[in-house]
């Protein structure tokens, strides 16, 4: 076995067993090297300890733990080996600049920690800003006109915001392809009905990076590579991902949101 396996099974042996003890012995062991150059060789190898590792993985599962289940916060904190809730409160806010009360209630972002995968590189490791947002149902009206591929909109200035991006996914299977259109609700020849639009499910990253190009096509690829494969979601549709600007200034790199579903089990 060479290091790179061997330091693979150390990481597979520290994943499956986040939620129980883990002894550097133990972890050494499933490299076939000694505690102490496993240590340090895992610290030159990937810029941080073992213990800021573990710590950071266990924290960011702890994040997803909140936002995906009804536990209590103690049994969360058990759960990754924290004594008391004030202990692991205080390394959870630092972790995610939010208290644990704060993610649960309010749906404050939270930080993806992902795990270390060992190829000819070094994946995975790294921070990651993302929130989880719901839009809830509305309704609106609309006319759709299958001659013209389009659908128009009445918009009566109580529509949330990115209300076409929820009806395009709407009808998406009726209207693969269309297009979307304010419509004047005087406007003769048009039809419309009231439609309701179900709730979407929204996770949003923070871009980063030197350029909007750059930093949005990194933080895509750590969604679909990194961030996806960690959680219970999945893509609603690869045609929902939108990138938001908050303004026009260049230096903002803005955030892409992606429509999610929960993976069928």
């Amino acid at each position: 076995m060479n290091w790179i396996e061997g330091i693979s099974e150390a990481i597979e042996y520290i994943e499956a067993n986040l939620t129980g003890e883990l002894i550097i012995e133990d972890i050494a062991a499933k490299a076939f090297v000694s505690p102490y150059y496993f240590q340090k060789s895992f610290s030159l190898l990937c810029g941080f300890t073992i213990g800021e590792y573990i710590r950071n993985r266990r924290l960011a599962s702890a994040g997803k733990d909140l936002l995906s289940g009804n536990e209590k916060v103690i049994d969360i904190a058990l759960k990754y080996g924290y004594d008391s809730t004030d202990g692991f409160t205080k390394a959870f806010t630092r972790f995610h600049n939010a208290t644990p009360t704060a993610v649960r209630k309010s749906g404050h972002p939270i930080k993806l920690y992902a795990p270390l995968k060992l190829e000819l590189f070094v994946k995975g490791g790294y921070v990651m800003d993302y929130r989880i947002g719901k839009q809830e149902a509305f309704k609106v009206k609309v006319n759709i006109d299958e001659k013209e591929k389009a659908i128009y909109y009445i918009d009566d200035g109580n529509l949330p915001d990115f209300m076409w991006f929820a009806l395009g996914m709407q009808y998406e299977k009726e209207m693969p392809r269309c297009s979307l259109f304010k419509a004047d609700p005087n406007e003769n020849g048009k039809e419309f009905k009231t439609v309701e639009i179900p709730e979407v499910t929204w996770a949003i990253f923070k871009c980063c990076g030197v350029s909007r190009d750059e930093a949005r096509e990194k933080t895509f690829a750590r969604i679909k590579n990194e961030w996806l494969p960690q959680t219970i979601y999945e893509m609603r549709s690869p045609n929902y991902i939108m990138v938001n600007y908050p303004d026009d200034r260049e230096e903002e790199l803005g955030e892409i949101m992606i429509a999610i579903k929960e993976k069928k089990k």
